[in-house]
């Protein structure tokens, strides 16, 4: 089994700001805290996962990258979309599920 150093582009940290906008209007400070630190570990977790995740089909993941794959979050509100390089995943993009078509 081969283990990736996961890495976050800039456009997943842009997704990521303002997904926490929206978490700091809908939750308390606490649990904005705990669902951006799952979210976090849920991201980590390709360092291991990834090789399992086939490439995505989709058109709307493929366009941000051609080898683009994705991982649904465990509330099944979140898609990341993420391609191996090397010895790295690269996370490009984090959408809302409902994005993917």
């Amino acid at each position: 089994m081969r283990i990736y150093e996961v890495r976050i582009r800039h456009s997943a940290l842009a997704d990521m700001d303002n997904l926490r906008l929206f978490l700091d209007k809908m939750l308390s400070e606490e649990g904005a805290v705990r669902y951006a630190k799952n979210m976090k570990s849920e991201i980590e977790s390709l360092s291991v996962f990834a090789d399992c995740i086939g490439r995505s089909s989709s058109e709307t993941i493929r366009s941000i990258h051609p080898n683009a794959r994705r991982m649904i979050s465990h509330n099944r509100k979140w898609i990341y979309v993420f391609h191996i390089e090397g010895d790295y995943v690269l996370v490009d993009r984090i959408l809302p599920s409902k994005m993917n078509k």
